[in-house]
């Protein structure tokens, strides 16, 4: 703006006075040369004070992140750490000292009790895992037991799986490893001694008894007229092998060899 009324106040004064004195050119007189000339140096003045500012800044920055830095070195973390514990202890002090006992004892049972609650979770979750682990491994020796018993009972191979698995819910494992039988309310069975707990040879005979078609068809009984000839476990569904092993055992048993196949 300055620079525009400079032009227009003396740019046109020389203007007019060139055209008549016929030169038609562009003068700049000396007033007009002192004005800009006084203009520019008040900006490079104002450019100038404005470094010299910045540096300042600068300056004092740098000086104070060096005395900063020198505070720091040779600090310990650890005093720092026990500083504010001793600072945690003043506060109750503080608290002792005003009276205020039962807010103490408030602070404290809260961080014990946090503590405590931290502790007992962390305990609870490795006892979860320990039992799981434990009764996957019961699980695994109660059916290693009914399996070695169905096989001695001369249980066919494909059935002694289903065997086991009816024995999930009826056996346990007793402090010496062994699996024993027990009711609905947990108590042991008595086998036919009535004296020992029931053992898995005992209760595979009694499994025999209500399925025996997970024995083999005894010799010369066969399946004729069973309607089961050429025919697999997987051609029947749930409810016809479940008619068929009611109505006609030996056909149930021939047909519960083809299981898997």
């Amino acid at each position: 703006m300055l620079f525009m009324n400079i032009n227009r106040k003396y740019y046109s004064q020389a203007v007019d006075g060139g055209e008549g004195g016929g030169s038609g050119g562009t003068t700049i007189t000396p007033e007009m040369q002192a004005i800009i000339d006084k203009a520019v140096s008040d900006q490079v003045a104002g450019l100038k004070a404005k470094r010299d500012e910045l540096l300042g800044t600068n300056k004092d920055l740098k000086s104070e992140l060096d005395s900063l830095k020198g505070q720091l070195e040779g600090i310990d973390l650890k005093a720092v750490k026990d500083l504010l514990s001793k600072a945690h202890m003043d506060e109750e002090s503080k608290l002792i000292a005003e009276g205020k006992l039962d807010e103490v004892i408030q602070k404290r049972t809260e961080r014990l009790r946090a503590d405590y609650d931290n502790k007992l979770a962390t305990e609870k979750q490795r006892a979860d895992k320990a039992e799981d682990y434990a009764n996957k491994f019961r699980q695994s020796v109660v059916k290693g037991h009914i399996i070695q018993a169905a096989v001695e009972s001369g249980a066919l191979k494909e059935a002694t799986g289903d065997i086991a698995f009816l024995a999930q819910s009826q056996f346990s494992l007793d402090d010496n490893g062994n699996a024993v039988a027990l009711d609905e309310a947990g108590e042991v069975i008595i086998g036919k001694d009535g004296k020992t707990p029931l053992s898995p040879k005992e209760w595979i005979e009694t499994i025999r008894e209500n399925k025996p078609y997970f024995w083999p068809v005894a010799q010369g009984s066969g399946a004729q007229g069973s309607g089961v000839a050429g025919k697999k476990w997987s051609d029947y569904t749930e409810a016809e092998r479940a008619d068929l092993a009611r109505t006609n055992k030996d056909a149930f048993a021939q047909l519960l060899k083809t299981k898997g196949s």
